[in-house]
């Protein structure tokens, strides 16, 4: 681990610190245009394949500016990346598939370089690969100003057909320039764009001759590249127009254009064109018709409607309707439009169908009966009757039975696959009319589908169908080892946290849905087992000696709640592991971030202490369980580190009352055999002198005063033996060196300084 680090550490710095040859396009390598959206993202590719089988890739290194950005080395799986360039994690490379991709995400503007990779190969030479990336900056939205300089926003007119429209189109920014063109629907109207006084403005002035067709849809485009669609503005304009087209079409009560006497009949009138919207009038020859309904407009067609209800006479026959659009502010001459049709007065039958029974008009329930009726008014008598399901007739012997060609058409007990449209013709020897179609919906309650019950993240859906959709769900469910629990909701969905107690291993689910229709015959029914739900393996995790006892520390994962650590220490055998202890892992902020690549450790854990032979493991967990742990073992370089020093075995509790007893004894026991010894002393010393006091004459004065000189001279020697006291002899004792000897140097190691614990890691990164 060690070495791995420090070739890690020589590799970096050889990519950043060395200096590195400019890469020169055309010589070094190819070299590719590549065109990328600002706040979006872009790969290059580098193809890093060796040419023969023999060779390997050693080292690929993506450059900006010949200056790097990334790096991976192939013979020991290091991946780096700049920390100035790479910020908020926005850099991504894929190494495992060839050619190598490097992704980046939010380009920004200064992204736009000449991007190139060097890859160093075992024996082949060094491959250089060129690509020269452009950061598109799109434009602002296009704008409009009149001919005054004033801003229009959204509408502009009103103009009559022939004006001239003049107007700008102005677009703020973009790299490159944007190119602004006019278009009519979808068709160029003006691409002539120029650059405004104004500075990274840019303009296109239109003049355009209104005419019905240019002015429908006219709309400003600004593009500078293909990755994106033009940025555009649409702008309405206020043209009156009148009705270009009119016509009269019968909508009922005849077969053609023939009409029966006597019989209601209903012609429409359509008018096309008109803006604002034309006024409609009937007109019988010379007569007006007063009978037809209001008029109804549908301005985003420009179209008109009116209906006229029309019971000719024999008299009629031959005379002309006439349908005339007039456009209220637009000069006579210019302001209207009409139809004219001539009346051929006959009878032919007018068709209707009806459902018979309860219930709505269209609206059938399941095994119900279906009773449709053809309705007609005829002259003479309608001759056959024709049923249609779905614009196909319905022939006799198929899922209608066999009485298909009657009046009435019965369904004894209605199928789902009966729901459709149905219509009927009715003819005689004038001809021969279809009715309008009706819809049947058959309802029927819910059933499964599908596999019933799935899962999917935190959630149960219901599959069921049924008509009308199901509104209410029973759910009946019993976790793995508790009891059942009965739940009812709005909807198919039923999130896992509306279901109390522990979800760790196996749920039974069942559900039944409702309508309104019928209950559901036979409930959905599934068993599921909740590990997929439960957070995967943590990856990324190291261990480390801090705050004076080993800590795990773990990037977090995807859907875990909270994390668990534990220690697993070796039996006495050496035959297996054991689990020691475990224990919840926390959060932190502030004192949570790793000491390399800036990437923060959200999760920590203690573990107290540790010995040789220990596994730690960090485990993912929420409301399903837990994830597989992910064992380290600390090396023997980290748990040296974290070894006390020497001297601080003596401060230990049980060490220092040992010591502490050791030499209570032994200065009870050197202190005893001093003191034996200074009485045994004591005992040997002769008996003190009596003094006495004596009159001396002159010659026992001046004996003392000899024995006073003889006594100088004895104090500047010692006898052997001698017992302390002298005999007036003039005779010399030996002499005895009376220089002290040097006290003996006891060596005095100083306290060790505070030892300060280099931080030693496992990681599993």
């Amino acid at each position: 681990m060690d070495r791995r680090m420090r070739v890690s550490a020589a590799l970096i710095f050889m990519t950043i610190f060395i200096p590195i040859a400019s890469f020169v396009p055309g010589t070094d390598g190819p070299v590719s245009r590549q065109d990328a959206l600002e706040g979006g993202s872009t790969s290059l590719y580098c193809d890093s394949t060796p040419d023969t089988i023999n060779d390997e890739l050693m080292l690929l290194v993506w450059y900006k500016d010949n200056v790097p950005i990334y790096s991976f080395d192939a013979r020991i799986g290091i991946e780096w990346s700049s920390a100035s360039f790479n910020t908020s994690n926005r850099l991504r490379a894929d190494v495992g598939q060839q050619p190598t991709k490097l992704v980046i995400s939010d380009l920004r503007g200064d992204d736009q370089a000449l991007y190139h990779c060097r890859v160093d190969f075992l024996q082949a030479p060094t491959r250089n690969i060129g690509v020269n990336l452009t950061v598109i900056v799109l434009p602002s939205q296009p704008f409009f100003l009149d001919e005054l300089g004033n801003k229009v926003e959204n509408k502009i007119g009103p103009y009559h057909e022939g004006d001239t429209l003049v107007l700008s189109c102005l677009v703020i920014g973009g790299r490159p320039p944007p190119r602004i063109t006019w278009y009519s629907g979808e068709d160029l109207v003006d691409a002539s764009d120029g650059i405004s006084d104004i500075p990274s403005v840019r303009e296109n002035e239109l003049y355009l001759p209104l005419t019905r067709d240019n002015a429908q849809s006219l709309s400003c485009r600004a593009s500078n590249t293909h990755l994106t669609p033009p940025v555009i503005t649409a702008l309405e304009i206020e043209l009156y127009l009148s009705a270009y087209n009119v016509s009269i079409h019968w909508v009922r009560g005849t077969y053609g254009d023939v009409l029966q006497a006597g019989k209601p009949a209903v012609a429409r009138c359509i008018a096309h064109g008109s803006y604002p919207p034309p006024d409609v009038l009937w007109w019988l020859d010379n007569k007006h018709l007063t009978q037809h309904s209001n008029q109804s407009v549908n301005n985003s067609s420009q179209t008109a409607i009116s209906y006229l209800e029309l019971t000719p006479s024999v008299i009629d026959n031959g005379a002309t309707l006439a349908c005339i659009a007039t456009n209220t502010v637009m000069a006579p001459g210019r302001d209207s439009k009409a139809d004219v049709v001539v009346l051929n007065v006959t009878y032919s039958p007018i068709v209707e169908i009806i459902k018979e029974g309860d219930g709505r008009l269209n609206e059938v329930l399941e095994l119900d009966q279906l009773h449709l009726t053809c309705d007609t008014k005829a002259n003479p008598p309608v001759e056959n009757y024709i049923w249609y399901f779905n614009d196909i007739e319905i022939r006799p012997n198929s899922i209608w039975g066999t009485e298909t060609n009657n009046q009435a058409l019965i369904i004894e007990e209605a199928d789902r696959k009966h729901a459709g449209r149905y219509s009927c013709s009715a003819s005689n020897s004038v001809g021969e009319t279809r009715s309008e179609f009706i819809s049947i919906i058959v309802y029927y309650p819910p059933e499964c589908i599908s596999s019933g019950i799935s899962l999917i993240k935190e959630t149960l859906k219901c599959n069921v169908r049924g008509l009308p959709e199901p509104d209410t769900f029973f759910w009946h469910i019993q976790p793995s080892d508790e009891e059942m629990q009965h739940l009812t909701t709005g909807s198919p969905i039923l999130p896992l946290s509306q279901i109390t107690g522990t979800l760790s291993h196996t749920i039974d689910a069942s559900c039944e849905a409702g309508n309104g229709i019928a209950s559901q015959e036979k409930p959905c029914k599934k068993v599921f087992t909740l590990e997929q739900l439960r957070p995967p393996q943590p990856q990324q995790c190291d261990l480390a000696y801090e705050y004076k006892e080993f800590q795990m520390r773990c990037v977090p994962v995807e859907n875990a709640t909270h994390y668990e650590v534990s220690v697993w220490r070796m039996s006495t055998s050496n035959a297996s592991l054991f689990l020691e202890r475990r224990g919840a892992m926390g959060f932190g902020v502030s004192q949570a971030l790793a000491q390399g690549g800036g990437v923060p450790w959200l999760v920590r854990g203690p573990l107290g202490t540790l010995k040789i032979g220990d596994e730690v493991g960090a485990s993912a967990c929420n409301r399903y369980g837990c994830s597989v742990a992910l064992l380290l073992r600390p090396t023997e370089n980290l748990l040296h580190a974290a070894g006390a020093p020497w001297w601080k075995f003596l401060l230990d509790r049980d060490v220092g009352i040992s010591v502490g007893a050791i030499v209570l004894v032994v200065v009870f026991i050197t202190s005893t055999t001093l003191l034996v010894r200074l009485i045994r002393r004591s005992r040997s010393k002769p008996p003190a002198p009596v003094i006495q006091v004596l009159q001396l004459d002159d010659v026992a004065r001046d004996y003392l005063d000899t024995i006073g000189e003889h006594k100088v001279h004895a104090s500047h020697s010692l006898r052997s033996c001698s017992s302390g006291y002298s005999d007036g002899s003039g005779e010399s004792a030996p002499t005895v060196d009376r220089r002290r000897k040097p006290r003996t140097i006891w060596e005095y190691d100083p306290p060790p300084p505070d030892v300060t614990l280099t931080l030693h890691r496992e990681s599993a990164v």
